[in-house]
C-alpha cells in the first residue's frame, strides 16, 4: 500500500479524474506533465510506439495522438485491463495495441515492430522504505535488456529511470547517452535516458516541471 489515497494521487498528479487503476498503479505511474513534455520532444506522427512495462497507460493516454500508432506491453493483466480501459477514455486517433508477455521473451520482442521503444524501468519507493527491499532487483538486468530491444526492435530507446540511478551507473552500463534529470515541483522525480537518434546531446541535464 502507498501512503497516500487513490484520489489524492489522482489530484496530485494532475492524472484525469475518471482514470482506472489501483494506488499502487496510478503511484508508479508517470506523471501527465512528462509525458506532455516527451510528446513534444519526440512526437512524429509516421512513427510507431512501443512502450515496455506500460502498467495503466498514462504514458500512452498522452502520447498516443502523437504517433501514427502506439503499442503497450506488460505480463500483468490486471494492469492490461486497467490500460485498455484508460486509452478508451483517452479516445485516441489510432487503435493502440496491448501485448501481455514478458518483456525480457525474446520471441515476444521479435513480433514487435517500432520506431521508437520507451521502457519505464519498475520501481516503487515506498517498496523499499517497508524493508521489502530494492524493488529494481526484479527487473531485467538492464545493458542486456538493452541490447535485445536494440537487435529485435529499435535503437531509438527513451529509458523512464528512478531517481537513484546515476548518470555514471547509466553510462557504465549503456555508453555514451543523454540523460535528462526530472524534477516535479521541485522534487527529483526520475532520469529520462535517450539513446539512438533521439539523443540530442551526450551528458546530463536538468528539466524542471510543475503540476
Amino acid at each position: 500500500m502507498t501512503n497516500e489515497s487513490k484520489q489524492s494521487i489522482i489530484n496530485k498528479r494532475c492524472y484525469p479524474k475518471n482514470i482506472q487503476g489501483d494506488e499502487f498503479s496510478l503511484y508508479i505511474s508517470n506523471y501527465p506533465v512528462i509525458v506532455k513534455y516527451l510528446s513534444e520532444r519526440i512526437g512524429n506522427q509516421n512513427k510507431v510506439l512501443v512502450e515496455m512495462c506500460c502498467g495503466v497507460g498514462v504514458t500512452l493516454m498522452f502520447l498516443g495522438n502523437s504517433f501514427k500508432k502506439v503499442i503497450g506491453v506488460d505480463n500483468d493483466r490486471k494492469e492490461l485491463n486497467y490500460c485498455s480501459k484508460n486509452l478508451k477514455l483517452a479516445k485516441l486517433n489510432k487503435e493502440p495495441e496491448l501485448i501481455w508477455g514478458n518483456v525480457t521473451d525474446i520471441e515476444l520482442l521479435k513480433k514487435i515492430k517500432a520506431d521508437i521503444v520507451i521502457y519505464d524501468i519498475p520501481y516503487w519507493r515506498e517498496y523499499e522504505s517497508e524493508g521489502k527491499g530494492d524493488l529494481t532487483k526484479k527487473n531485467p538486468e538492464l545493458k542486456n535488456f538493452i541490447e535485445r530491444v536494440k537487435k529485435y526492435i529499435s535503437k531509438n530507446i527513451i529509458i523512464f529511470a528512478p531517481p537513484h540511478y546515476s548518470y555514471s551507473f547509466i553510462k557504465s552500463k549503456l555508453g555514451d547517452c543523454e540523460y535528462e534529470k526530472i524534477f516535479i515541483n521541485g522534487k527529483h522525480d526520475r532520469n529520462i535516458v535517450y539513446l539512438g537518434k533521439l539523443k540530442k546531446k551526450v551528458g546530463v541535464a536538468q528539466k524542471r516541471l510543475s503540476t
